[in-house]
């Protein structure tokens, strides 16, 4: 039989070769639905997550103190805070968060 797609495959299936209409955030408050299809890609947090945690890294080389201020700016329906507290578990270090959103439908 056909391998199985990978979750990054599965996640771009139903756009591929798609014309997708440009969002914006800032003007309009998205569906609940449109966060739901973010929260979905399989790279996305990981990366979030990966970055995270190398700058907590970086500052704890350079010998600054905890706890971080982490600040997520538009943070939706939270899997970047997520992302975030993980990221600060790997480090081994105290985080503080301020997750802000505009967005009522997040």
């Amino acid at each position: 039989g056909l391998p199985s797609l990978t979750q990054a495959e599965r996640f771009s299936f139903s756009h591929l070769d798609t014309l997708q209409a440009p969002l914006q955030p800032l003007a309009d408050n998205l569906e609940s639905e449109t966060y739901e299809l973010f929260e979905t890609d399989p790279v996305k947090y990981a990366q979030y997550e990966e970055a995270v945690f190398l700058f907590l890294q970086d500052r704890i080389a350079a010998g600054r103190a905890a706890p971080f201020c982490v600040m997520v700016v538009g943070a939706g329906r939270g899997p970047l805070v997520a992302a975030s507290i993980r990221a600060a578990r790997r480090a081994e270090v105290q985080i503080i968060v301020y997750a802000v959103e505009k967005n009522p439908n997040a």
